[in-house]
Order: structure tokens, then sequence, then C-alpha cells
């Protein structure tokens, strides 16, 4: 065979924690050696640094592509290695390597000698290649096998992202007590009688100068994003199932963290017409008479006169999907008067329908199944339990425990929210009292009708100019 005068030398490091690429150059430098001796002639050097090659691993190998892509056009007329491992730890991949090579004709070496030209040394080559595999995969096994023993012992997992009111570079075992105690002031916030919204922390957040662990400003998604991550609350996970405690701190207990997330699912389903960014209390629920679409409400100036105004929009499509007919505006103020009124007279029976409302006691369910699960994990760290059975099991207790704590810190909310003064909320018309008070007007207004009174008109307009529907 024709010694290869175009080879290409592929080096490969899993990991280069520092960046210096110090083992692909001795592989480098042993490959060149090698070529030497052999007599082949080196095109080119193909380096993948920090890319692992095991069969877990999900991260490309840029030139390892490209130097298949140059044997297979005929670019490069051999392949040096510095040993098999570095070429691939997947015997499927192995295997594709070595159709290629007979495909395309190209030669291959290595510097611990293996031989593809005969049957035999392709079979050794195969077999090392498994063997590799192998040893991969029970690196995997014990890496599992170790994170799971980290997380019975309640410690949390060290990687990933700094999460906000933990100390960076903690590794989760250290609280920023400043950011901490911005975490509890917004929980309390979420769960107060009088509940904030994850809008309202935003704002607070940014207003004593905190920042995400990122850098920037606060949103309700980041703060959501905080509220609903598993180590505020101390909890430790592991593929994606609940297994316990963590023994560092943490910035709320579980009960705390379970509170603020049955909160924010509180939050997440509300009634239609409260939902998004509103300006004026009754924009949402006004609809055209007309037909039927929905009404905007925007300050306007005529003749030097500044008022409130709603009015059916010609490009704005109702439930139908048809666009509105732009033939009824009419002055916000005195629907607002009228709408006030009947929530005013709604008020009393509101509130006695919230107060009676009845509060699920589930301490009992729940105290049996955190027991349960302690028996369960105590059989398991004795050996007394398979593996495969003790997570199913774990899997399916954790679930009926979140279901019960999640409906007991439902019903309390509802229960603390319902002791609250509803007229005080309803009175208390400050812009960030808004929210609350579309909440209220959802319980009482489905919708309302409104119909065109004509223009030029100087008296006040007939009262069944709309129509107010209830809800039921």
């Amino acid at each position: 065979m024709t010694k290869p005068q175009r080879a290409g030398i592929y080096v490969r490091i899993s990991r280069d924690r520092r960046g210096q690429e110090l083992g692909i150059q001795r592989q480098e430098q042993a490959c060149r050696e090698l070529c030497a001796r052999m007599g082949w002639g080196v095109l080119k050097v193909y380096a993948d640094n920090d890319a692992s090659a095991s069969t877990t691993s999900r991260r490309h190998r840029p030139s390892y592509t490209e130097m298949l892509r140059d044997a297979r056009s005929g670019l490069v007329d051999g392949i040096v290695v510095h040993s098999l491992d570095r070429l691939t730890r997947r015997i499927s991949e192995l295997s594709r390597f070595l159709e290629d090579q007979k495909e395309y004709g190209f030669s291959f070496a290595t510097t611990e000698g293996e031989d593809t030209t005969t049957a035999a040394g392709r079979m050794i080559l195969t077999i090392k290649g498994a063997v590799a595999q192998q040893e991969t995969e029970r690196m995997s096994e014990r890496i599992d096998n170790s994170l799971l023993q980290r997380r019975e012992q309640g410690k949390p997992h060290a990687g990933g992202k700094r999460l906000f009111g933990f100390k960076a570079g903690s590794h989760f075992r250290e609280l920023d007590e400043a950011e901490t105690a911005l975490i509890r002031e917004g929980w309390q916030m979420l769960t107060r009688p009088i509940p904030g919204t994850p809008g309202d922390v935003a704002r607070y957040w940014n207003s004593v100068g905190s920042t995400t662990p990122h850098g920037g400003a606060w949103t309700i998604q980041s703060v959501k994003r905080v509220y609903r991550s598993e180590r505020t609350g101390g909890i430790i996970t592991y593929k994606g199932e609940d297994i316990g405690d963590s023994v560092y701190g943490a910035p709320l207990t579980r009960q705390q963290w379970e509170l603020a997330r049955t909160a924010l699912e509180l939050r997440s389903t509300p009634a239609a017409q409260s939902s998004g960014t509103r300006k004026h209390l009754y924009s949402g629920f006004l609809r055209c008479g007309s037909c039927g679409a929905s009404m905007r409400v925007q300050w306007a100036t005529v003749q030097g006169r500044t008022f409130r105004r709603t009015f059916c929009h010609s490009g704005q499509r109702g439930k139908n999907g048809r666009l509105g007919c732009g033939k009824v505006s009419r002055s916000y103020a005195w629907i607002e008067e009228r709408l006030d009124a009947v929530i005013e007279a709604a008020l009393p029976t509101l509130s006695r329908s919230r107060a009676e409302e009845p509060t699920q006691d589930l301490s009992g369910e729940v105290s049996l199944l955190e027991q349960r699960v302690g028996t369960l994990r105590s059989r398991w760290k004795e050996g007394r339990m398979a593996d495969e059975d003790f997570f199913d099991s774990l899997t399916h207790l954790r679930a009926e425990l979140r279901n019960l704590r999640t409906r007991e810190d439902a019903s309390h909310l509802r229960r603390t929210r319902a002791e609250a003064d509803i007229e005080t909320v309803w009175r208390n018309d400050d812009p960030g009292n808004l929210e609350q008070r579309r909440a209220i007007v959802a319980a009482v207004i489905g919708h309302v009708d409104v119909f065109s009174v004509g223009r030029g008109r100087r008296r006040p307009p007939e009262p069944a100019s709309i129509e107010i529907t209830l809800v039921s």
C-alpha cells in the first residue's frame, strides 16, 4: 500500500479545565513522531479540545466531523490518532469509521499499533472499542451512584448557574443574607391576606437596587423562577424526583416554598377579564352592543376638554373573529359610576360567601404519608428494597404528598384572603391596587354591553343604554 502523503492527525481531550491545551499538544507530538517513523506526510491537525466522545456526551465534535469529510473527499489519505479512545468511545461510531475507511480507502494508524488492514486486526480494534464504551458506561454509573448518594445525604448538586439567595462560588451551601431577606419579604407579599403579585415583588426588588444573578433588572418571569426553584425551599431532587431536604440553609422552608408555589398557581388561572396589564378598572368588561367586540378605553381631548371614552374600534377583532363595527363611542365616566354602584351593592354578599368557605384540614393525611416516606427510605438504605421498587414507590408517595399539601395551602390562602376586608380593598383606588379591584369586579360582573345613544345628546343617557350581565 502506498504511504500516505497527506495524513491528518486527530487529537482530543475530554476536559481542559485551564484551557492550556497541554493534553492535545502531547498527543500531536506523539502522532508526528509516529508519522516520521512510518514515512507519512502530515497535511493537517484536527483538534477537539475539551470535547467528550463518550456514549453519554451530547457535545458536538466539529474537528472530527471535518476530518471525516476531508477523508471522504480525498483531501487527506490517512488518519493518525494517539489511541483508539481518543478517536471515539462509541462502538457504533467506530463501526461507521471502519466502514468509511474500507469504502474510501484512507489509511489509519495509532501510536499503540492497531492494524486495520486485516479482518483479525479490525476485530481486535472493535473489541477494544467495546471495552472503551463499557468503561465509559461504568464511569457514568459510578457518577450517577455518587450523585444519588450525595442527594440522599441532603447535599444538592454543586453545578449550575448561581441562584438568587446563594453566595457566588459557594455551590449552594452559603446564603447571601441581603438576597435571602428580599426573598422572604417577597414571600410575605405573595402570601399576605391582600396578596401582592410577582410584578409587585419585581418592582420592589428593583427599587432597592437588587439585580438578578446575571446583573439584569427583575421581571415578573424572573421573580417566578426564584419562587418555583426547589433550591429556594431547600428541596433536593434527583432526576426530577423530590428525595429529601438540604442539610444546608435555604432562603425558605419547604412549607413556605410550597405555599409560595401554590400562591403562584392560584394566580396562573385568573378570570379572563382581569388578566393582562390594564389602566382602567372596567376595560375588558365592556362590549359593543352592536357587534359584540371588546371596547377600548382611552383618554381623549375634544375642543380643549380632556375626558375618558370607551369606543368600538373598527380595527379590533371580537371573539367571533370579526372586526369591530366602530359605531359605538361613549363617555366612560357615566358608565363607571353605574358599574361602581353595582359593585357596592354586591360587596356584603361577596364578603359573606367568601368568609363561609370551609377550610380543609389535611394535616393527618400529610403526616401519615410523611411517615410512609421515612419508612420507605429506611428500608431502602438497609438494603431490604430494590432501587427500582424504591424509586417507583417514592415517586407515587411524593406525588400524593404534593397534591395534599397543595390542597391544604390553597385552602389556607383562600381562607386567609377571605378574612380580609373586601370593602377596604375595593375602596383603595391606588393604581397599584387596580388588579385586586378588578378581581372583585370579575367576581360580580361577567360583561357589560354598551349601546349607542346618538350624537349631540345633552341630557344624561338612559339607564337601558348599558346592559349588565352578572356572574351567576
